[in-house]
């Protein structure tokens, strides 16, 4: 994935019904780039955590981070939410009485299978989190 480091977030939108989740980022330096503003699109979104939004975020990073650690740290986040249906990847409704452990690996196994990456955001100033998504592309915006 292209280094987005330093771009400013100047929104995002999430599509449900499309699966998709889209940043619209803008170079606010002087210096030369390729892109002065662009959209960054994730597709085949499965689930998605953001936080801090400050209206301004500055992106350190958009790295991608393995899955089966992701899930081993968010495991009891996920539980707590299950009863509410969110992530939707994690214990079907009903909830079925089985441990965490085959959960996980069952979360794993299904995210896989649709080619789901684990993008993480961080940044150096605001929105922070992550991204379960198929793939991404970033396209041009004309100033």
């Amino acid at each position: 994935m292209r280094s987005w480091h330093d771009f400013h977030i100047t929104g995002y939108a999430v599509h449900g019904t499309r699966s998709e989740l889209v940043f619209e980022l803008e170079w606010p330096h002087d210096s030369s780039v390729d892109m002065k503003r662009a959209k960054l699109v994730f597709a085949g979104v499965e689930g998605y955590f953001l936080e801090h939004d400050l209206g301004g975020n500055i992106v350190y990073a958009f790295e991608e981070r393995p899955l089966q650690e992701f899930l081993t740290e968010w495991t009891d986040r996920f539980e707590a939410e299950c009863k509410w249906g969110w992530p939707k990847f994690w214990r079907p409704i009903p909830h079925p009485k089985r441990a965490v452990e085959v959960e996980r690996e069952e979360a794993l196994r299904a995210l896989t299978a649709l080619q789901v990456k684990c993008i993480e955001l961080s940044s150096s100033y605001g929105l922070s989190g992550w991204i379960l998504a198929a793939g991404s592309r970033h396209a041009f915006i004309d100033a």
